[in-house]
């Protein structure tokens, strides 16, 4: 592993189930008995396609939950080896994964086990085949280790689901934010400290779909930020996102995941679409914070993987995270990098200022819009919504 350098392959809400448990074909993309479908009826046969034709490789495959659709055990284990199968297939070091909500039978459809069994008799051991830290986080509510340059925190956001007035959201408990507190401050920060769980622990306000926030989700935040640079990826919400999260120092970066394989309902239909991530994650300097690239495909029956437009503005195939500085300086910049050029690829100016590869959507637009409107400097976009070329516009 680059010590500088961290790839995450991510995949979360795969809501995978048998063809038997959806006989209108509407409710399931990835079908647990789905081992005759075609390389692009399924998302997932899809994926070897994906990654052979991009050469994709990765350290680690991370999964932040609902590997199954309404806790389906047979799925379940499908899903588990599939996920071991993927990280042969990237050549990554571990399977990180956490529980969804549809992961636990809280509802007790399987009559004389316990909610959480079907995860329990998984082989490797779920979440992580280390007795010790697999023991930790059934008992407490989160493992935590550092794997190579790499801190991970796992919380299991489902820990309530046993009891049913706790099925509506997720929840980090008192217990577990004291214990963690603890364990942090003996566990020093690594190069990398990566968080992951299944529901979102701040408000995800797009569409009306923060309404579950996870219970504790704040209190949580707060703890990490006093511990290390962050980055928490979760999954729950069927929309995908990256932004700071609130606080006055050092506060995470969270990502939302979107839905691999999961259904699109409602407004969410409209803008968001089945992903998949490659997540470079960069450490610059002793005290820098956390930097990245996201790269995201979308899928589509009988096409499979691709790059996609922009019909979600906020979450492009391509996009940045970690510049806090100065966007007009950051213009400024820019604006001096074009000399007397008329016109410079992206690429190019990425490479004398890389600050623009670190740039979430909202800030890259706003980038754009003032060097148009402040130096007459035009951004053209490829087919995906993307920057491609800038130029002068004569006056």
């Amino acid at each position: 592993m680059n010590q500088k350098l961290v790839t995450f392959a991510l995949l979360s809400d795969l809501h995978a189930a048998p063809r038997s448990s959806d006989p209108k074909g509407t409710e399931v993309k990835l079908y647990s008995d789905g081992d005759s479908f075609g390389q692009h009826d399924s998302p997932l046969s899809s994926l070897y396609e994906l990654i052979n034709r991009e050469g994709l490789t990765a350290d680690f495959v991370i999964c932040p939950g609902d590997m199954t659709n309404r806790a389906d055990g047979g799925a379940l284990k499908f899903v588990w080896d599939q996920l071991h199968k993927l990280r042969e297939t990237l050549g990554a070091q571990q399977v990180i994964a956490t529980v969804g909500n549809h992961d636990v039978d809280s509802r007790g459809h399987d009559v004389g086990t316990i909610p959480r069994e079907a995860l329990m008799r998984l082989v490797p051991r779920f979440p992580i085949p280390v007795d010790a830290l697999a023991d930790h986080f059934w008992a407490h509510g989160y493992f935590m280790t550092t794997i190579g340059a790499v801190r991970f925190l796992v919380l299991n956001s489902s820990w309530l689901h046993e009891h049913r007035d706790e099925l509506e959201r997720g929840a980090v408990t008192s217990y577990t934010l004291e214990k963690l507190r603890r364990d942090l401050d003996g566990h020093p920060p690594a190069k990398f400290n990566v968080a992951v769980c299944h529901h979102h622990p701040h408000v995800h306000s797009e569409l009306d779909l923060g309404s579950d926030i996870m219970h504790n989700g704040q209190k949580l935040l707060d703890v990490l930020s006093g511990n290390g640079a962050w980055l928490v990826i979760h999954g729950h919400k069927h929309h995908p996102k990256v932004e700071l999260a609130q606080g006055e120092f050092q506060q995470p970066i969270v990502l939302a995941c979107g839905s691999f394989s999961g259904r699109l309902e409602g407004a969410n239909a409209t803008v968001s679409r089945n992903y998949f991530h490659m997540v470079h994650v960069e450490h610059v300097g002793e005290d820098a914070e956390l930097r990245g690239v996201v790269e995201s495909w979308n899928w589509v029956s009988g096409l499979g993987w691709e790059r996609y437009g922009n019909a979600n503005s906020t979450f492009p195939s391509r996009l940045g995270f970690g510049f806090e500085g100065s966007i007009p300086q950051l213009v400024r910049a820019v604006a001096e990098s074009m000399g007397t050029h008329q016109l410079k690829r992206w690429e190019e100016m990425v490479k004398l200022q890389p600050d623009l590869a670190h740039l979430t959507p909202r800030k890259l637009n706003a980038l754009c819009s003032t060097l148009q409107s402040k130096y007459n400097i035009l951004i053209a976009r490829d087919e995906t919504g993307l920057p491609s070329e800038l130029g002068v516009r004569s006056t």
